[in-house]
């Protein structure tokens, strides 16, 4: 499909992984301590974090099938993602115990357990909704989207080895109006349990976490395209997230995130990425964005609930931080490398 004629591994795309999980972090921040006034909001929010990791979800996945073995990869997807994950939920689960008056039953607590370990952290039992934010593992509902999104990586994959660059962007733009679709469809006919439902599944973001795929299967052709577009691609986001902002373009709208501008952000991402080469020498991204709310949580829940005087409010926002970036050091210390190394040693001795 692709005849590489370029390093892909020279980039910048760590830079974009740190800028959308610190957009997650505020963006979060200004919503649970209530500072998300029109303009604090729409400045926070300019650039979405979790399309920018979707996208990106996509590529990288992409680019991994073409380097292993079906098995292999998925098993490797699997050990990345959910020991660290469930180590999160774990102490998530003893910090609540330890600060939260309200204590829950056996029966409760089997299902909190059941459902946050299963992914299903859209599930908060009534016992819980008094703490923090009310919905302690809530943000980690993209882990699961992307381990279903893993299962239907490799039919992608394979699907565009066979079509052209013409019918690859048939593909996405399938995708991206099934999303619009499935927004208007769901939000007016399915009941309301269902539809939230579907919303925290891959379904309704399959047009962006699949557009990583395709950047990837064409990417002699898409790749230096966007980088000598760049400027262009970042003036049309600009200018479409003002229409966004002012409500103009509501109609192309999906669940939680407008299509276009989605789009669009992926351009910019590639374009600027591909232009320019800085690598993290650790990456405790995936860690930061499991465990920032769980200190913020836990802010609310002991500390406060509102961010002022502003020099206490910052000095609260930088222990938050510190502690997330602690975890997220712990996590890849003691929980991801020795994972990844023990899957490594049993591949070697299997092998």
């Amino acid at each position: 499909m692709s005849n590489t004629t370029l390093n892909y591994n020279k980039n910048a795309l760590d830079v974009f992984r740190l800028i959308a999980t610190l957009q997650v972090f505020f963006g979060h921040l200004i919503t649970q301590f209530h500072l998300d006034t029109a303009p604090v909001y729409n400045a926070v929010y300019f650039v979405r974090g979790v399309p920018i990791l979707f996208v990106l979800c996509g590529f990288l996945a992409a680019m991994s099938l073409d380097k292993y073995p079906l098995k292999k990869w998925l098993v490797g997807r699997f050990v990345r993602i959910v020991p660290a994950f469930w180590v999160c939920i774990a102490v998530n689960t003893v910090i609540i115990l330890l600060a939260y008056a309200v204590k829950p039953t056996l029966m409760e607590l089997a299902v909190y357990g059941g459902t946050q370990f299963l992914g299903l952290n859209f599930y908060t039992g009534e016992w819980l909704r008094g703490y923090g934010a009310g919905a302690p593992n809530g943000v980690l509902w993209t882990i699961a989207a992307q381990l279903q999104f893993f299962i239907l990586a490799p039919l992608f994959h394979k699907l565009f080895k066979k079509l052209s660059l013409k019918g690859g962007l048939g593909v996405i733009g399938g995708l991206t109006a099934f999303s619009v679709a499935l927004y208007r469809v769901g939000g007016r006919f399915l009941p309301d349990i269902l539809n939230k439902l579907v919303n925290v599944t891959v379904l309704p973001y399959l047009y962006f976490l699949v557009g990583g795929m395709l950047v990837w299967a064409y990417r002699d052709t898409i790749i230096p395209f966007l980088v000598k577009a760049k400027w262009w691609f970042a003036a049309a986001y600009v200018g479409w997230k003002a229409l966004e902002i002012a409500g103009w373009v509501w109609f192309l709208d999906a669940e939680k995130y407008n299509t276009v501008t989605t789009l669009l952000l992926g351009c910019v991402m590639f374009g600027f990425a591909y232009s320019y080469a800085w690598r993290m020498p650790r990456d405790y991204t995936y860690g930061f964005y499991l465990y920032h709310m769980v200190f913020m949580n836990l802010c609310l829940e002991v500390v406060t609930t509102t961010l002022t005087p502003a020099w206490l409010g910052v000095l609260i926002v930088l222990a938050m931080m510190a502690l997330t970036v602690a975890a997220s050091v712990l996590s890849q210390r003691f929980v991801e490398l020795p994972v990844a190394g023990w899957f490594k040693k049993g591949e070697q001795n299997h092998g």
